[in-house]
């Protein structure tokens, strides 16, 4: 029995047949060993979420061709993502869970850099998978908040609406941002889901009306959600009681 112990990249069409030479000791040995490359190609068609936080575990389904050849196992499976700003950067993902029913499985991407990451899927017995078009977008954004004023008196509920979120209190801590400079005031986080997150306003007393500051984000501390527009204007307006 020969076995091929180093990755080839010899181009050929499908359904054609490659000749393997063997070569022992810098000597070629005669054989009639030929590889066979297949007609057709199995692709995974979607992933499921096709986004994830950079910074959060996030469990990942992949959708197969219904008419995959192979009884699905987690030991056959292996599956990588590579940033497609810095090819040497790939992330590996461990398989968890298969369903040969349905011809999926699922891995756990435990985090990257943001960015864009094309997938790669390896089976070992039929080998690479088709994956052309899944792109795992690896990002947490905010889409919008509201209210986007409040007083400097504090106390002010903001509802955040965005995406790849944490369900943990401290996964997105929120402030609002002095622009770089110091003074942010703190958003206590008191409700958190994928989705939105709602925090109530510390007391930004030393802020002027009128003043326009930006509400940030933060992922776990080590990256900011991405926000196109994210401004929030203090004002100095006090409700009064007018009657008991």
């Amino acid at each position: 029995m020969v076995c091929l112990t180093n990755a080839f990249d010899k181009g050929v069409s499908a359904g054609q047949s490659m000749t393997a030479s063997i070569v022992i000791n810098g000597l070629e040995v005669s054989n009639s060993l030929s590889i066979a490359m297949k007609s057709d190609v199995k692709s995974s068609l979607a992933l499921i979420p096709p986004s994830a936080s950079p910074v959060l575990k996030t469990k990942i389904t992949v959708q197969m061709e219904a008419d995959f050849p192979f009884t699905l196992y987690k030991e056959d499976l292996s599956m990588n993502g590579t940033s497609l700003e810095d090819p040497s950067y790939i992330r590996y993902m461990n398989v968890i869970a298969v369903d040969d029913a349905l011809k999926q499985f699922t891995v756990m991407f435990g985090g990257a850099y943001s960015g864009k990451y094309q997938i790669s899927i390896r089976h070992r017995e039929y080998g690479l998978v088709g994956t052309d078009n899944l792109i795992l977008d690896v990002s947490s954004s905010v889409t919008d908040f509201y209210p986007r004023t409040g007083s400097i008196y504090g106390g002010t509920l903001i509802t955040i609406t965005g995406n790849n979120f944490g369900n943990v209190y401290t996964d997105n801590p929120v402030q609002i941002s002095n622009n770089g400079a110091i003074g942010s005031i703190d958003c206590f986080v008191i409700e958190t889901s994928n989705n939105t997150i709602k925090c109530r306003l510390d007391v930004g007393i030393e802020k002027d009306g009128g003043i326009e500051d930006t509400l940030v984000v933060f992922l776990k501390t080590s990256e900011e959600a991405i926000c196109e527009d994210c401004v929030f204007t203090w004002n100095t307006f006090v409700p009064e009681i007018t009657d008991a």
